[in-house]
């Protein structure tokens, strides 16, 4: 690869239910070396049309979907309606991102290990 060329890096979409979390996450995916987007998400038909937008905009590695939504919060135990939503996510993200791999993250601080988990270590920035 030449100098001038940047190395490839993960190109992540990420998305969880609280929306304080989504610009320090997404800062710390990006600090880290990877393509990262990352916000708040409502269970609502804005929140799908949001999704599904997101979800074109570029070819993703993998989606992450945070812990309050996924079921994995460990202080936030799942309910039949956020089941419900996480379903209704899962699916819009295989109509719409095929090849991506799901990520599910468990606590903001979990977002860039759970990149790992799924993805492997990010390419270093150039």
């Amino acid at each position: 690869m030449s100098e001038t060329q940047e190395s490839p890096t993960w190109r992540v979409l990420g998305f969880g239910k609280h929306p304080e979390n989504a610009a320090a996450i997404q800062s710390r995916l990006r600090a880290a070396g990877l393509a990262a987007t990352h916000f708040a998400l409502t269970d609502d038909e804005a929140g799908d049309t949001l999704l599904v937008r997101e979800l074109g905009a570029a070819d993703y590695d993998g989606v992450m979907i945070g812990g309050f939504i996924n079921g994995q919060d460990p202080e936030d135990p799942p309910t039949e309606e956020r089941t419900r939503w996480f379903n209704r996510i899962l699916n819009l993200i295989h109509t719409h991102a095929p090849t991506a791999k799901i990520i599910l993250v468990r606590t903001p601080t979990d977002a860039l290990p759970a990149v790992s988990r799924v993805l492997g270590e990010p390419a270093p920035n150039s």
